[in-house]
This record gives structure tokens, sequence and C-alpha cells, in this order.
């Protein structure tokens, strides 16, 4: 069976814009995960938050890579209900509806692991967070 593990686009903008020190424990983190065995898997909305500063800058380089990043990752695809079910995790969780979103897809998918670095996922409930402390880089 398959280990899926959604990589929230926090954790993509470390990893291909980031500063150094950022990149490195990024790539440490997810280097671990690879080695136990795990899928990384985004849906469309990760792509649309990482995509969307590149694409209004017009940055050709920074669009390429992440096009290269997401050949390798496994994309999720929405489900008739997810608004419905993003809705009631908004509430248990205590998330934004983008936020909300993203888990919502996760679980529905299986994932067994939440990558990133944003502080509010810290807490899941949902499913196991593995949260990238980014702060000791500075």
């Amino acid at each position: 069976m398959t280990k899926l593990a959604y990589v929230d686009a926090s954790v993509w903008i470390a990893r291909i814009e980031g500063k150094p020190p950022y990149q490195s424990i990024v790539e440490e983190r997810l280097q671990s995960l690879e080695k136990e065995g795990w899928t990384f898997c985004a849906s469309e909305l990760v792509k649309m938050e990482v995509f969307y500063k590149p694409y209004r800058n017009n940055d050709a380089v920074l669009i390429a890579l992440y096009g290269e990043a997401f050949t390798h990752t496994k994309i999720l695809r929405n489900y008739p209900i997810l608004l419905k079910e993003s809705l009631r995790v908004m509430r248990t969780e205590r998330l934004k509806t983008l936020d909300a979103l993203h888990i919502s897809l996760a679980v529905h998918h299986g994932c067994g692991q939440f990558v990133t670095a944003d502080a509010d996922f810290k807490h899941l409930t949902a499913l196991p967070a593995l949260w990238i402390n980014l702060s000791r880089a500075v």
C-alpha cells in the first residue's frame, strides 16, 4: 500500500524559493520521508498557491522549477462533496477556508501525513501533521 504525504504549499515555496537554510531543512525532512517510503502528493489548490507569484511576475525560471517539482508529485483530484466536507473541517479544526480544503483532500485520498511549514497546522486532529519548523534556520 502506498503511503501518501500531502505536501502543503508552504513547504514547496520554502524548498524552491526559500533562503538556503530553509531549503536545507525542508530537503532534509523530505528526503527522510522518501527513505521511509512516502509518496509525495499535492492538489491543484497547492499548485495554484505556489504558481500564483511566479505567473504574476512572469518568472519563467520559477515556473519551470515548480513544474519540474510537480512532475514527481501525485496530484490529488477534487471530489464531489469536497466543499461540504471542508465546511466540517473548518469548524472542527478551526482552519481558514483554503486550509480546510487541503485537509479535506488529504483525508479523502487517504494521506497518512500532512507535511507543512505553516504553524496553523501544528495541532491537526484529522491526520498526523509533520510540521517543519523553519524558525530555527534564521
